[in-house]
């Protein structure tokens, strides 16, 4: 189905258009609705852990799968003229040679940067896209605590992990903002991936995707970001990094949420800025520079990630 830029605006709930018009200019905007609209093309990470990448690029050429590849992320292609239902029966599927996880979920881990023997916390991990790539950036050596609230969503990342040959990971069932007192100043690297109001998912052919929106959702999960990154803050070590990331365009989860934590941790947290060559990008608001923020569009959704490093001692 074809949705143009006019459907969408009235498919989408007024709130929400009015808040992206004020915050964008005309152009910005529509490449926004668009992005909404287009059907994006599958992109697969290759597990290194259990084949290698020209391996992979091989075997697609020989089963005639068209590929573009990503510059800032190498092991990653982007599939041109399959959808994810042609690989489902495959073995490199079935095996966990690849994964289906889209440019934009892969830019907190690529931010991260985890390194073998490091511990690290993704304080909301299922269904465990990131988990599962921050394990192969550390090669299957170090620690990783793998956290899920929700028992459906836990079994979902167990399963992941197992598909994946990922050994280094440990689940846990439970609520991330009350992680503080075990873990206190414990991991090198924390990555909260937070629950949020999935702006950037906004699928016009799937209206689950954007009829459930409302200005209380967006303010219901700020709220709850917040709580979450005073415990991610909470168990990092001093010197230690955290990335904040959405799949959300909203303001008050992303930049104004940010700015709030530098204010409340000042001389705790600084921030680590970050940038990428994607042409996809988005302006940030509220004054707020060094972050990203990923246009949906046909190859990513929208996207939000911030980068922080606690202090070794406090800044005064």
């Amino acid at each position: 189905m074809t949705i143009n830029i006019a459907q969408t605006k009235r498919l989408l709930a007024p709130e929400l258009v009015k808040r992206l018009a004020s915050t964008y200019d005309q152009f910005t905007l529509e490449n926004i609705l668009k992005g909404f609209a287009v059907e994006r093309s599958p992109v697969i990470r290759i597990n290194t852990l259990k084949t290698d990448k020209q391996k992979m690029m091989n075997m697609l050429r020989e089963m005639n799968v068209r590929f573009e590849r990503i510059p800032f992320l190498a092991d990653s292609l982007i599939i041109m003229n399959q959808n994810e239902k042609f690989f489902e029966k495959l073995p490199m599927y079935i095996n966990g040679e690849i994964y289906f996880q889209g440019i934009s979920s892969q830019l907190p881990p690529i931010f991260l940067n985890p390194q073998p023997g490091e511990k690290v916390l993704d304080m909301c991990a299922a269904p465990g896209s990131k988990t599962t790539q921050i394990a192969i950036q550390m090669q299957n050596k170090g620690q990783i605590i793998a956290n899920e609230k929700d028992q459906i969503r836990h079994e979902k990342l167990k399963y992941n992990l197992e598909k994946q040959g990922i050994k280094i990971a440990e689940t846990i069932q439970g609520d991330g903002g009350e992680l503080g007192e075990k873990y206190a100043e414990y991991f090198d690297k924390v990555l909260l991936d937070a629950p949020c109001s999935a702006e950037g998912r906004i699928n016009m052919d799937e209206p689950r995707t954007y009829k459930f929106w409302s200005e209380k959702i967006v303010n219901q999960n700020a709220k709850l970001q917040r709580r979450l990154f005073r415990t991610a803050v909470k168990v990092l070590k001093p010197g230690g990094i955290l990335v904040y990331s959405t799949c959300t365009l909203a303001p008050q989860e992303n930049e104004i949420l940010v700015k709030g934590e530098l204010e409340e941790f000042k001389g705790t947290i600084v921030q680590e800025k970050i940038d990428l060559d994607f042409k996809f990008k988005l302006p940030l608001s509220e004054g707020l520079v060094g972050a990203i923020k990923a246009m949906p569009s046909k190859i990513s959704e929208g996207f939000f990630v911030a980068k922080f490093k606690k202090c070794d001692k406090l800044l005064v």
